[in-house]
């Protein structure tokens, strides 16, 4: 049921002026003012009042159409859209000064009548407004509902969630070391195939054939036997010192060995260098060695030795071309009782290299406090005073 709505008391004179006339139907159908307009014949009409069985309308400027049944468009307005209800009317002059008229509609439950009695409804609700003479709806009812805060997680879940994120976490850390890893094995750090030896430096005196070392004499001198080899054929061959050089003797140096060709037995030293490293590695490395690659040996007891190379020589391997490298090493860095053991070799592309050595650089400033004092010990002043104290005691 459709209350009556009058107008507001601070609507326009111009609005009020005209007073809702009797529709005929006071008890049933009551107008109510709500702003629309008309369209009749492409001329436009101020809506007054609209009832679903009337409407009034002012504005007509054109001739008397009293009594005319014509196709009246009604338009509301939104905003952003309008809704468009055709509606076959009868024109009733109801004030000639003001050109209204009463718009009496012929098929009251006609297709229009739900659409019609929505938008009366939602007026009269409340649901839609009027400002600057269009409908709208107001800003509350558009409002979206605010969705509620999540529950508060338990400290299990917290936990889990925590766990999880720590399992990621680890696992992405994992992955980027095996990544550095890979890149620093594979593309700047090579690792030689075989394995390298440790010899004395100086002139290899090797068994011509197999047999057994009969006689070893480390102390021997110019001219003297060194060793005698008891061969496979029955004959006894003795091996002395070409000159007055010192006689290092390697593994198989021992009475009772036996040695196979080519074995080396002793070495005579011809100078004061130390033990060498040899080893036959793949020509790509050999080269990378040549245009200033660093060598590093991996010794027994887990030290990790600088290597200079001193010789490299080309030779025909069993699996294609190969070299044979020698390396020595610091002074005293190698010594007798290494000679004969085995090392494992790493060769490192120069560049690379320099970026490991400036980043050693940088992290050794941090320990740099006991270098400073013992490069503080040097300074006449504060050297002075220490040995002065020294006395003292």
């Amino acid at each position: 049921m459709l209350m009556e709505h009058h107008p507001n008391a601070e609507t326009d004179a111009e609005e009020t002026a005209i007073e809702l006339p009797d529709n005929g139907h006071d008890t049933d159908h009551p107008s109510i003012w709500m702003p629309f307009s008309v369209f009749i014949d492409g001329r436009e009409l101020e809506g007054i009042g609209v009832s679903l069985v009337a409407a009034y309308a002012g504005g007509w400027h054109g001739g008397d159409m009293s009594g005319d049944r014509v196709i009246a468009r009604f338009s509301f307005q939104f905003e952003g859209y309008s809704v468009v209800l055709p509606i076959e009317v009868r024109a009733e002059l109801e004030s000639a000064s003001g050109g209204v008229y009463k718009l009496v509609f012929l098929n009251p439950t006609g297709p229009h009548l739900p659409h019609l009695r929505y938008l009366m409804n939602a007026y009269l609700a409340g649901d839609l407004v009027q400002i600057n003479e269009l409908l709208r709806v107001p800003p509350e009812a558009r409002q979206k509902s605010v969705a509620a805060p999540p529950p508060r997680k338990s400290f299990r879940e917290r936990m889990r969630r925590m766990a999880g994120a720590g399992m990621v976490a680890a696992l992405t850390l994992g992955l980027i070391a095996l990544t550095l890893y890979t890149i620093h094995y594979h593309i700047f750090v090579h690792r030689v195939p075989g394995l390298a030896t440790v010899t004395p430096a100086g002139l290899p005196l090797t068994a011509p054939e197999a047999g057994q070392i009969a006689y070893v004499d480390q102390s021997a001198g110019e001219g003297d036997v060194v060793f005698s080899l008891q061969s496979a054929r029955g004959g006894m061959l003795n091996f002395s010192n070409p000159c007055d050089c010192r006689i290092v003797l390697t593994e198989n140096g021992a009475v009772g060995a036996t040695v196979l060709p080519g074995t080396p037995i002793a070495y005579v030293r011809t100078d004061d260098a130390g033990p060498t490293i040899k080893v036959t590695m793949p020509d790509d490395l050999a080269k990378l060695l040549l245009f200033g690659a660093e060598a590093h040996a991996s010794l027994p007891n887990g030290d990790d030795l600088p290597l200079t190379v001193k010789d490299v020589k080309a030779e025909d391997g069993a699996s294609g071309t190969t070299a044979l490298v020698t390396f020595s090493a610091a002074p005293d860095a190698l010594t007798a009782a290494d000679i004969g053991k085995t090392v494992a070799l790493t060769v490192t592309s120069k560049p690379y290299a320099n970026f490991l050595e400036r980043i050693k650089t940088r992290l050794s400033r941090f320990t740099a406090t006991k270098e400073m004092s013992e490069r503080a010990k040097a300074w006449p002043l504060i050297g002075n005073a220490q040995a002065a104290t020294e006395t003292g005691r």
